[in-house]
């Protein structure tokens, strides 16, 4: 798992050179300078976009954010003339409208 942005599917560990295909961090390169925090931050204030390939079908970084615990680092976009359904609530992350219950 990357400590830096939380990526559960990074194909070797976070060392030795090794970049996170998701936020980009080169192990034991950008992490010499900045804390995983501080490089977490960066990427997030960057829109906590995808770094190289593809993208897993489904992802989203914020979601990636949300589920590791730092709903601060997720931009808050007021829903405004958005018609939510009547069955469920929903919340915005990023662009998306996801169920409520999903940001448990």
């Amino acid at each position: 798992m990357c400590p830096v942005c939380y990526f559960g599917e990074m194909p070797y560990p976070p060392r030795d050179y090794h970049i996170c295909p998701c936020c980009g961090t080169e192990f034991e390169n950008d992490d010499q300078e900045m804390t995983h925090a501080e490089l977490r931050k960066r990427w997030a204030s960057r829109g906590a976009q995808w770094f190289f390939g593809a993208p897993p079908l489904g992802w989203n970084g914020w979601m990636q954010l949300l589920k590791a615990g730092y709903p601060g680092l997720v931009p808050y976009v007021p829903i405004t003339n958005v018609p939510a359904p009547s069955d469920s609530k929903t919340v915005r992350v990023g662009r998306e409208l996801i169920p409520e219950f999903a940001c448990a």
